[in-house]
């Protein structure tokens, strides 16, 4: 006779999808979050250096916003579980009325301080296979040697630049990684350090 007992069933983590997420809106309302594998993901807070260069990239940036062009901060729905909120979207064209998706995206825009790790492996990966053909990542994780770090679709190449101007995927300008980086060398890491006694 075959046993009646009921073997436990391990846990299981729930896996949200993007429709469902938006409609938790209201009860995330005030904290920093992102749907990644159908997790929802608290965001690092906002540093000084991540401050300082986001700041520097918008107002380089300043003619593609006019034009109804820059994401700031926006939600990008690259799949039915992924719905990322990266730092700056250069798009192809403006977007009203509905979310953007990676059809609309010339150029994504990740500043990496503390979230380095993870923005390059959890969020790189998802964009590239998304078919986001040109992503930035903003690497000032070390404020002594930021760089700009660019991946384009199908290449499989990084590219790393630290200094002179870098050609900003479908728009008619460069961006000058020296004003870009300028004294970020001189602000402290804004990682807790406890004090010693």
């Amino acid at each position: 006779m075959a046993s009646t007992s009921l073997e436990p069933r391990p846990p299981r983590a729930v896996r949200w999808t993007v429709s469902e997420y938006t409609r938790m809106a209201a009860l995330l309302v005030g904290r920093r979050t992102e749907l990644i594998d159908g997790q929802v993901i608290e965001m690092a807070a906002i540093g000084t250096a991540h401050y300082t260069v986001t700041s520097r990239l918008r107002r380089a940036l300043a003619g593609i916003e006019a034009e109804g062009r820059l994401g700031v901060g926006d939600p990008v729905v690259i799949t039915d579980f992924d719905e990322p909120e990266p730092d700056l979207c250069v798009l192809l064209h403006p977007v009203e009325l509905r979310k953007i998706v990676p059809a609309d995206v010339a150029l994504l825009i990740e500043v990496s301080d503390s979230s380095y790790d993870y923005d390059h492996g959890t969020k790189l990966p998802r964009y590239l296979a998304a078919g986001i053909p040109n992503v930035w990542l903003v690497n000032i994780h070390d404020h002594t040697r930021p760089r700009l770090e660019t991946y384009a679709l199908g290449s499989g190449d990084r590219l790393e630049q630290s200094s002179g101007q870098v050609a900003v995927p479908s728009a008619a300008l460069v961006l000058d990684l020296d004003g870009l980086f300028a004294g970020l060398e001189a602000l402290p890491s804004d990682e807790y350090q406890p004090h010693l006694a």
